[in-house]
């Protein structure tokens, strides 16, 4: 069983439904800021372009800090306990990509390679590396997965434990037995399902299925006609879904399968504290109704080198972060902005809440942790 750790941020997406929601406060005014040098050596892959940098909070409060092809272990004071260098894991003839990670409550840290599931010890050390070997339904037929999802985004887990892996192929495994027992196949590029409840799952299945609820067992609960859904699916705590469409717009869908509303953008949604959402698209900042009614909205400028699963966060009081072409902004929940951190060169890494008022994000090799 891989338990999802009882942290503030033990992956992006925060929970199993995607929510984003915070059970804490960020910081409401212009942060202190304290820098740490993560490295100062780095593989030949560590300039990769499609690596990805972010930071989780582990059931130690410690922190597991992807960048530049490093997974490293800090803590809150900036000590930094470990480095772990994930190129020199991944085959050479392989594309070196990875996740970002997610923390389990035995605090090991989760993550997706190009060819296997990772989990590293709280120590530092590889305590497994299940490569990609995958059963069919019947379990008789063994094939191995060819290309997991390269989003970047964390691995999301079911309530009873089963990493869930989605692929650019449009397959859907989830890991149970020490083996991926394939659910099914929904399209292609199918980014991190959401999880409900009840296990199953509410999977982006951009053109083939389309947006569909499906139980671990393959069976289709619903589908809908949003047929190029491809967003990352956010689930609020009424069990309604939000999807973001390539089409150009944004649906909500009860937990049966009927859909409550439609947004006019192409959007990554947050839960608000309301049950409503937060959308992000390329060039607006909102906030919805459940059914996806705009009750405010302001311009957001965002290069398209941002990666579209990001999420905003959204905190206990609703305040909500996000990252711009600029740097980072933190929103009122009446829709103005209560301090932003503008930085010199387009940020390459993902926002995160770690502590009661307290921020963190990665430039190259360095960490930065503001508070307040």
């Amino acid at each position: 069983m891989f338990n999802l750790a009882q942290t503030i941020w033990p992956r992006f997406g925060g929970d199993q439904a995607n929510s984003s929601l915070l059970p804490i406060l960020g910081p409401h005014t212009t942060p202190t800021w304290q820098k740490i040098l993560l490295s100062s050596h780095h593989s030949h892959h560590s300039r990769d372009k499609e690596s990805i940098s972010g930071v989780i909070v582990m059931p130690d409060e410690t922190l597991r800090v992807c960048h530049m092809g490093m997974l490293s272990a800090v803590s809150l004071d900036g000590t930094i306990l470990w480095q772990l260098d994930l190129a020199g894991l991944v085959p050479e003839d392989y594309r070196f990509h990875y996740s970002l990670p997610t923390a389990l409550q035995t605090g090991e840290t989760l993550m997706v390679l190009p060819d296997a599931l990772l989990i590293v010890d709280k120590f530092g050390d590889i305590h497994r590396k299940e490569n990609w070997l995958a059963s069919d339904k019947t379990g008789d037929v063994l094939a191995t997965i060819a290309a997991p999802d390269d989003s970047g985004f964390s691995p999301n887990l079911t309530y009873n434990g089963l990493p869930v892996l989605s692929a650019v192929a449009g397959d859907v495994y989830v890991f149970k037995q020490n083996l991926w027992h394939e659910i099914g196949v929904y399209g292609l590029d199918v980014v991190t399902p959401a999880v409900y409840p009840d296990n199953s799952l509410a999977i982006a299945g951009y053109a083939g299925t389309g947006f569909c609820r499906v139980s671990l067992d393959g069976k289709t609960q619903w589908t809908t006609q949003i047929k190029r859904a491809d967003k990352l699916p956010t689930i609020n705590n009424e069990h309604i879904a939000a999807i973001g469409s390539a089409d150009g717009f944004s649906a909500f869908f009860r937990s049966d399968g009927e859909q409550i509303g439609e947004y006019k953008q192409w959007a990554t949604f947050a839960e608000y504290i309301d049950g409503g959402w937060i959308a992000l698209s390329k060039q607006r900042l909102a906030r919805l109704t459940k059914d996806g009614r705009e009750i405010w909205g302001c311009d957001i400028h965002r290069s398209g080198n941002l990666t579209f699963v990001e999420q905003p966060i959204v905190d206990r009081d609703g305040f909500i972060f996000v990252r711009n072409q600029e740097g980072y902004q933190c929103y009122a929940p009446q829709g103005h902005i209560t301090f932003e951190v503008k930085l010199p060169a387009i940020p390459q890494g993902l926002m995160s809440i770690i502590a009661p008022h307290t921020m963190a994000y990665v430039i190259e090799n360095e960490l930065f942790i503001g508070y307040n």
